[in-house]
């Protein structure tokens, strides 16, 4: 079976892999720093998949991206604030050329994470829906009639997370206001905290998170609860805005704050709520590939692009 070399690019750490088929070999992570450096990863990175390649035949490598991506090109042209900005421009196929002897695909990581769903995971029997990433950010991706939707510019369908849920809303770091990730993501937590009274256990926590959220609410934190129903609501109307932009039968929620038991009932009830479509409500579940998904679609990314190989 045909081997290929696969990254996930992530916001703590970079996971390496060798995947064959709906397998992953040899999992391996680099832990990242902030901000996070391009230069300063990528020797370390090259001495993984060199290790992982081994003596055995890989024929290409796949890396999913946290940023936009030219499909034209192949390189990324923007970052999130602080993540990989050194990236922006780089010749990843040219290095992976030069230093592996191999081609590479770059693609953004949502649209990665969906890839691999939909031929191992949670969406093998569905050919249209749409994926929402819940954590430091909002990412997502979409899939119409069993195609990855890409769009004149290969960004349709990522910026999901920059769907606008409340015309009021605050600034967001991509310029628009009221954002869904400018009001419900790991980096809006410090602005949503500040907003509640001085008090609860939310304000003592040196790096809050969304899970710490989650269970500081379900412990009867007023503050928590509080930033906890903000958080699904943003979350819902996102996924609501993306079921009525590519006309999904299937809302795919992934990120780790996605197995808090509230978040998938919450989005669900929302969307068959409001969704307006034929037939039934569009059903939203979690993923079931977890950290491997973006992994494992490098087998339908190069698939896809044999003529590359």
């Amino acid at each position: 079976m045909t081997a290929y070399l696969a990254v996930d690019v992530g916001g703590s750490h970079i996971a390496c892999a060798r995947v064959r088929g709906g397998t992953v070999e040899g999992r391996r992570e680099l832990k990242l720093t902030a901000p996070s450096s391009l230069a300063a990863v990528l020797p370390a990175l090259e001495a993984h998949l060199a290790a992982l390649r081994g003596s055995e035949p890989a024929v290409g490598v796949s890396i999913a991206f946290p940023g936009l991506v030219d499909p034209r090109s192949g390189r990324v042209v923007s970052t999130p604030a602080g993540k990989f900005e050194d990236a922006v421009g780089f010749d990843f196929a040219g290095w992976a050329r030069e230093r592996l002897g191999l081609p590479l695909m770059l693609e953004v990581d949502g649209r990665m994470a969906l890839l691999g769903e939909h031929r191992y995971g949670a969406l093998r029997d569905a050919d249209d829906a749409v994926l929402l990433s819940l954590g430091t950010g909002i990412g997502s991706a979409a899939l119409m009639q069993g195609a990855v939707v890409r769009g004149r510019s290969g960004h349709a369908s990522v910026l999901g997370g920059h769907l606008t849920v409340a015309i009021d809303g605050p600034a967001c770091l991509c310029g628009n206001l009221g954002c869904a990730e400018a009001l419900a993501s790991s980096w809006a937590l410090p602005r949503l905290i500040a907003a509640l009274p001085r008090r609860g256990a939310l304000h003592d926590l040196a790096a809050p998170d969304l899970k710490a959220v989650f269970d500081l609410a379900r412990g009867g934190d007023d503050g928590a609860a509080a930033v906890r129903t903000a958080c699904l609501a943003a979350w819902a109307t996102a996924a609501l805005n993306l079921v009525h932009a590519y006309d999904a039968t299937r809302v795919l929620v992934t990120g780790g704050v996605a197995a808090a038991a509230e978040v998938v009932p919450y989005i669900q009830a929302h969307v068959r709520r409001h969704a307006w479509c034929l037939g039934e409500p569009p059903l939203v579940l979690r993923g079931t590939l977890g950290a491997d998904a973006a992994l494992l679609a490098a087998t339908p990314l190069w698939e896809s692009h044999r003529d590359q190989l």
